[in-house]
């Protein structure tokens, strides 16, 4: 009968040489594109001006007072319709079989960034008022408005909505 080994193969010394030129290849172009990432910055920083650098660490987003005076809210105007379709947890549900319609209003107008800087994110809170004297407070918001730049927003309200008035804006 043959005997059979009691210890197991032993694995090659020079294993490590098999690994080394995976890892020279690696590490080399790690290095060169951490080199090709600084020297992009680099290139980066010498097109953007002084100026635009020291706007960049400006702070991006002036007080909500200094906000109020520098956003403008133009355009703005009132749809009524009968056709307002009620949500129930963010999705419209259709409407019953012999339920009433809702009178709505949607308010539709433009927001614009007058403050000479970039606004990331741009809110404003509406007053509305009903014909029936109710009032109603509500948001509407553009984002990333660059300095002249303008965008639409739109807002509905359930009830005939006669007039609105700028609260404050954030």
């Amino acid at each position: 009968m043959d005997e059979v080994p009691s210890q197991p193969p032993k694995p090659p010394r020079n294993l490590w040489l098999a690994v080394l030129p995976g890892l020279l290849v690696f590490s080399a172009a790690t290095g060169m594109f951490i080199r090709s990432s600084m020297d992009t910055q680099a290139a980066a920083n010498a097109i953007a001006g002084p100026a635009q650098r020291e706007q960049a660490a400006a702070p991006v987003k002036p007080s909500g007072d200094e906000l109020l005076q520098c956003v403008e809210i133009y355009g703005v105007t009132m749809h009524t319709s009968e056709d307002f379709v009620p949500e129930h947890n963010g999705f419209a549900t259709a409407p019953r079989k012999g339920a009433p319609n809702y009178l709505s209003t949607v308010l539709r107008g433009m927001m614009r960034n007058n403050c000479g800087r970039p606004l990331p994110r741009v809110e404003a809170q509406l007053e509305v008022t009903s014909d029936d004297g109710k009032t109603g407070l509500g948001w509407v918001g553009a984002g990333n408005l660059a300095v002249g730049q303008g965008s639409s927003f739109e807002k509905a309200w359930i009830g005939r909505v006669t007039s609105y008035k700028v609260v404050r804006v954030r």
